[in-house]
């Protein structure tokens, strides 16, 4: 019985410890006339565990705008909507007029401005409207459909801007912010973390995503995803949205991807990347072991004639495990590591050839499918034909059972472009234009830009062994 009795006693006097403790934080706590001080930086807000976004937020949003596109679409000239219907009675096709929207953010004091391209895509007209509300009409700079980026450039100075950070160093986890436009709305503000990095989502050649929480939804694509430093890390470009809305999971394209896009748009208006020639295959180190080898890495399945992969020496079933003393284990990795590399630079590969570990140092060539043509007339408005143009030679010939390894090579023609409503194909040889007689891409490239959008060019082609002349009128 005594001893239940000391029990208690201890539990009281614990417990009027306890009370007495907490009571007198509270009443300091009250008396204190606030927990953090108005002055308090946004570092040390952070380490508070209070998040206050207001600081940031006003330092960048004036930098994030609204991008308004026009654009004409083509659609069937008869009620019914059959396009087999339409040719076969010759009804034209009726154009209308459509608009889109997006976000932007201003890089630069003198108005240039990145977005997404398919924000922009097939526009005739961009507008801009700033945090102020001031419109400016928007040229495009370039676009480059491998990345989903495009640059703009409006004439105004002196204008807020953001800059792009080092998303290399973005960790999952850290604190993010996404701005844009959503469903048309004015500039809105959402916060999350980065969920994941390195995402594939298969729309996009160069995918490189990071993945977020902030809630991302139509309208907020090409806004940026700011970091706590007021850094664009990302570049917001899609979303995963079952039932059209936000649901948590959206993404945005690296930063550190965006700089060579816009640094290219801005001084060649086209990007240039990398290219070695060869076809791979992934292998894991499991699947490595089956052929001797010590690592996960990329296998070479095969390789172009004349690639620079080929003048290097490299080899069918060389196996790939570095680039430059640093690792790569994904097809995706080397892919970037190439691409990213500016033509004529020299690179190192760690391969091994059987067993045999060794370096081979390669130069990289011009990707060929990085010459979808682009160019400036005179009057130095750009225009795109829409196809694919690549140097000819005899491995290509031999390819696409061509009887001539002269001119250049039609590769691909985007459906809907200028060149396939000129009857353009897959597998034709340009062999010149306007009596120019044509050995590269850069001879046509040439050849074009001399000339106004709008104007009639002709075209000498060979198609399975037959020539003849295709009248071609640039678009405007």
């Amino acid at each position: 019985m005594k001893k239940i009795g000391f029990i208690a006693g201890v539990s009281f006097l614990v417990g009027a410890l306890f009370f007495a403790l907490t009571f007198g934080y509270l009443h300091k706590t009250e008396n204190n006339e606030s927990i953090i001080s108005p002055d308090i930086t946004f570092a040390e807000t952070l380490k508070t565990n209070i998040v206050n976004f207001a600081p940031l937020v006003k330092k960048v949003r004036p930098a994030v705008v609204k991008v308004l596109s026009e654009s004409i679409i083509e659609t069937g000239g008869s009620p019914f909507g059959d396009d087999l219907f339409d040719r076969f009675f010759n009804i034209p096709k009726r154009k209308r007029k459509a608009t889109g929207l997006g976000s932007g953010f201003i890089i630069s004091k003198n108005g240039y401005i990145v977005t997404n391209n398919h924000v922009v895509k097939g526009a005739i007209k961009v507008k801009i409207i700033t945090f102020d509300k001031m419109e400016l009409n928007a040229k495009i700079i370039g676009t480059d459909p491998k990345t989903d980026l495009a640059l703009l450039k409006v004439k105004a100075n002196n204008l807020p801007f953001i800059t792009l950070g080092n998303s290399n160093k973005v960790e999952v986890g850290e604190w993010v912010l996404a701005i844009g436009n959503p469903f048309g709305q004015s500039l809105t503000v959402t916060s999350g973390i980065v969920s994941a990095k390195g995402r594939q989502l298969g729309l996009a050649e160069y995918e490189d995503f990071i993945q977020t929480d902030a809630a991302i939804n139509r309208g907020n694509s090409g806004g940026p995803l700011v970091n706590m430093e007021g850094k664009v890390i990302g570049i917001n470009s899609a979303i995963i949205a079952p039932m059209g809305g936000n649901v948590g999971i959206g993404f945005a394209i690296p930063s550190n991807m965006a700089k060579k896009v816009i640094n290219d748009l801005k001084t060649k208006g086209r990007v240039v990347r990398g290219w070695l020639g060869i076809g791979i295959q992934e292998l894991s180190k499991l699947d490595a072991k089956e052929y001797d080898l010590p690592e996960a890495g990329i296998l070479i399945s095969s390789i172009e004639e004349g690639s620079p992969a080929k003048k290097a020496g490299l080899k069918k079933f060389d196996f790939i495990t570095q680039v430059n003393g640093e690792r790569v284990t994904t097809g995706d990795e080397l892919k970037m590591k190439i691409a990213d590399s500016d033509p004529g630079t020299i690179i190192e590969l760690t391969i091994y050839r059987g067993t045999n570990k060794k370096k081979i140092k390669v130069k990289i060539g011009e990707a060929p499918d990085t010459l979808k043509f682009r160019t400036r007339g005179k009057n130095g408005r750009s225009f795109d034909l829409g196809m694919v143009l690549v140097n000819n030679n005899r491995a290509l010939s031999k390819e696409y059972e061509l009887n001539t390894s002269n001119g250049i090579l039609v590769k691909k023609v985007e459906r809907g472009s200028v060149s396939f409503q000129h009857g353009i194909k897959t597998g034709d040889v340009i062999l010149g234009v306007n009596r120019i007689e044509i050995n590269s891409v850069d001879d046509f490239r040439r050849a074009i830009s001399k000339k106004e959008p709008g104007s009639n060019i002709f075209l000498y082609i060979n198609r399975y062994g037959n020539e003849f002349i295709r009248k071609f009128t640039l678009p405007e």
